[in-house]
């Protein structure tokens, strides 16, 4: 994840919690300037009207942060036009996120019969193109001793932006694998939406990373998931396992499980048996794949459900990676678990939502069916608080109107396999709308949806990450509303 979580969660490790998401709502809006209001839109067809949307979005956001060789700002101000800071990969993601979302709408509004107002799917395969070639500024290649592999070299995405292509750093905590997890997503994403086969291989190396980091030290216990401890840390030089380092995997895992489902295509992965030598392993790809989404959405509920049904944010851990030999390798081992803490962010109750509908889908287990509306319904009543101006409102904190994102993304999954969780999709829609008719500001609208700007331009500053994220969400809705 970023910088900013990067250095808090070093400093509280150790007492197994993170900072809290911020309780107070949006800012309320002082600002005597009347808002700026777009042009006449041409349609009133809701899903038509998001694409178009979605698209003045991310138009403007691709202009407002992004430069030279793609270099993305981490914040941009509509009130002085100003863009500061360098993002790191996690919102540079959020932009290719965005992009899909998109390309997904035009796929959509075609099925439909239907015709977008503005651009055309081969413009924005163009841009998504441009943001892979800028991610490589963020890759870079180090080795790992991991559970079940020693000093094993691999090509991933740092934290940070390098100066030239393939030159981050990414060793010790410069590289984690939430980062990594959205990365793969958004690769999976668009191989499905251009049908290029680079995003799926690349998508697949990176899911051999992850899947490098779960935890197949032996427990003393069998464990709902397996014989194993389970879990996967943070990041390779972190001990703790956290809710998006886990749940974000599930959903891509059963993707690539689908795919694989009627081909003999195998794979070998690295476990460890009752004596603690590491063994490769060969299987089925779909079997393989299917299986490591299931484990982690066992060791996720397990571990981190709140008694409410809403997600906590991490299981704690001292924070000293432990090492062990074994016939005379040296390889990781666990770390005691010290609890699950944290604060309920939407996102990680999101990715379960997703998760739990996406194996409903592919395996038409029941007890899937009913975790995702059992899920709805506790995030639901957690998290949107109806507001007097008919609106709702979600808590803020930097990062939460994506976490919000990813949320919205977990209600349409459950939407797709019955649960009715229309009228929890349907908050971001309103939301969105109220903003874009009463706040819209250079194209862009403010971290506080529902708040609007401060009348000092200073505290308008939006987040890359945000910007991205509310493109995203219309060029989601264009779906949700043909449904």
């Amino acid at each position: 994840m970023k910088k900013e979580i990067l250095t808090m969660v070093s400093l509280v490790i150790a007492l197994s919690t993170t900072a809290s998401c911020g309780s107070n709502n949006d800012f309320q809006s002082d600002d005597p300037t009347p808002p700026v209001r777009p042009l006449p839109i041409g349609t009133n067809d809701v899903s038509v009207r998001n694409l178009t949307r979605a698209t003045t979005l991310f138009d403007a956001a691709m202009q407002h942060y992004i430069s030279g060789d793609m270099k993305m700002a981490d914040m941009y101000n509509p009130s002085t036009d100003k863009a500061s800071g360098e993002a790191d990969v996690w919102p540079y993601t959020a932009a290719i996120e965005a992009c899909n979302s998109i390309l997904e709408g035009y796929v959509a509004l075609s099925k439909a019969g239907k015709n977008a107002e503005q651009g055309s799917a081969s413009t924005y395969k163009t841009q998504l193109e441009k943001l892979y070639d800028g991610l490589e500024y963020y890759a870079g290649t180090f080795k790992l001793t991991s559970f079940t592999r020693n000093n094993h070299e691999w090509t991933v995405y740092g934290v940070h932006r390098g100066g030239m292509k393939g030159g981050a750093k990414v060793d010790g905590d410069q590289n984690v694998y939430d980062d990594q997890q959205w990365i793969i997503r958004e690769l999976l994403r668009s191989w499905k939406a251009t049908g290029d086969q680079k995003y799926l291989d690349k998508a697949e190396y990176l899911t051999a990373y992850v899947l490098d980091g779960w935890d197949w030290c032996l427990d003393s216990k069998q464990n709902t998931w397996g014989a194993e401890v389970g879990g996967i840390t943070w990041g390779p030089s972190y001990c703790t396992k956290h809710a998006c380092s886990n749940a974000p995997f599930i959903s891509p895992l059963v993707w690539l499980a689908e795919y694989y489902q009627d081909k003999a295509d195998k794979v070998t992965y690295r476990t460890i048996n009752g004596e603690g030598k590491r063994l490769d392993v060969t299987a089925n790809k779909s079997e393989y794949y299917l299986m490591m989404a299931k484990k982690i959405y066992e060791w996720q509920q397990y571990n981190l459900r709140a008694s409410d049904g809403v997600y906590l944010d991490m299981v704690g851990a001292n924070n000293n990676i432990r090492y062990d030999e074994f016939d005379g390798v040296q390889y990781r081992i666990s770390n005691p678990s010290t609890g699950a803490s944290g604060t309920k962010f939407t996102y990680n109750s999101g990715t379960m939502v997703s998760g739990g509908a996406d194996l409903y889908r592919i395996t038409k287990d029941a007890r899937y069916l009913n975790d995702t509306r059992q899920l709805y319904t506790a995030t639901f009543n957690y998290f949107p608080q109806k507001n007097s101006k008919g609106t709702w409102d979600y808590a803020y904190s930097n990062f939460s109107r994506w976490f919000d994102d990813v949320l919205m993304r977990g209600w349409m999954d459950a939407v797709k396999i019955g649960v009715d969780a229309k009228e929890g999709v349907g908050t971001f829609q309103t939301n969105l709308d109220y903003a874009w008719d009463n706040y819209l500001k250079n194209n862009a609208l403010p971290r506080g949806l529902t708040g609007g700007w401060s009348s000092n331009q200073a505290q308008n500053d939006v987040r890359a990450l945000v910007a991205f994220a509310y493109a995203s969400e219309y060029g989601m809705l264009v779906a949700s509303n043909l449904q």
